[in-house]
């Protein structure tokens, strides 16, 4: 099995002290496999600078069900920007929670419960005005047009909404490390559409210090299609649910 050793990292300057770098690899890495190698290369980069990490996406192609093939140069493809600044990075605060009580994050993960449903809700239905009020598209580094235009041709292949489940919510209370601080709360999906009966992930949906609602940061999604579905040996979904994370409701 290839793992992160076979990563391969490119490196373009997009702007004074700031980067973009892209790696590559022939298999599936998880999200921190892919950050430390970019880690290692931006400190190289930024040449006894500090590295802060900016916006930042993937992708992952796998194939499913039938035989088994060999894997594509740049199945996986993670982008990170990065600044460098001067001198070694201090310290930081120790991060308070946001959250008093418990009660306060159940108010959390039920408002970001209905929230999910909704934005699916408001997907299905072509209504993408409504839906995109929710996505913070500058941290998602995505363009607006774009978005939307992705969105109405999901829906156009995925057909009438069968079941919208929210499985699960979790809350992370400003976490260390996290790019901005504040609250973050993942909401576990696994969708059944006509032509899609498979379609799981997550949303990330974040609040800043200081409060104000709640908006997507991030949205990771995995699919099949009714066609897709056909040719997979029955034996095989499982497994096919457990590499796109389907979370059991």
């Amino acid at each position: 099995m290839l793992s992160a050793s076979a990563a391969e990292v490119s490196v373009r300057p997009i702007g004074s002290g700031t980067y973009e770098l892209v790696l590559t690899n022939p298999t599936s890495l998880s999200e921190s496999e892919a950050r430390a190698q970019i880690a290692k290369v931006a400190a190289s980069v930024c040449q006894g600078g500090t590295a802060i990490p900016g916006k930042w996406k993937f992708e992952s192609k796998e194939t499913i069900g039938g035989a088994p093939s060999s894997p594509e140069p740049n199945a996986f493809r993670f982008v990170q920007e990065v600044s460098c600044v001067a001198g070694p990075q201090a310290q930081s605060a120790v991060r308070l929670p946001t959250l008093r009580n418990e009660e306060e994050a159940r108010q959390a993960r039920e408002e970001v419960r209905q929230k999910s449903e909704a934005y699916f809700k408001h997907i299905a239905s072509r209504r993408v005005d409504e839906a995109i009020a929710n996505v913070a598209l500058a941290r998602m580094g995505v363009n607006e047009a774009r978005w939307k235009s992705d969105k109405l041709a999901f829906q156009a292949s995925a057909g009438e909404p069968l079941q919208i489940v929210i499985s699960k919510t979790t809350v992370y209370d400003n976490p260390e490390g996290a790019p901005e601080q504040g609250l973050y709360v993942a909401a576990d999906y696994s969708n059944v559409y006509r032509d899609m009966p498979i379609h799981c992930g997550y949303l990330m949906w974040f609040r800043p210090v200081g409060g104000g609602e709640f908006r997507i940061t991030r949205e990771e999604a995995g699919y099949v299609t009714a066609e897709q579905l056909k040719s997979i040996p029955g034996a095989q979904v499982t497994e096919i649910k457990r590499r796109l994370r389907c979370v059991a409701p």
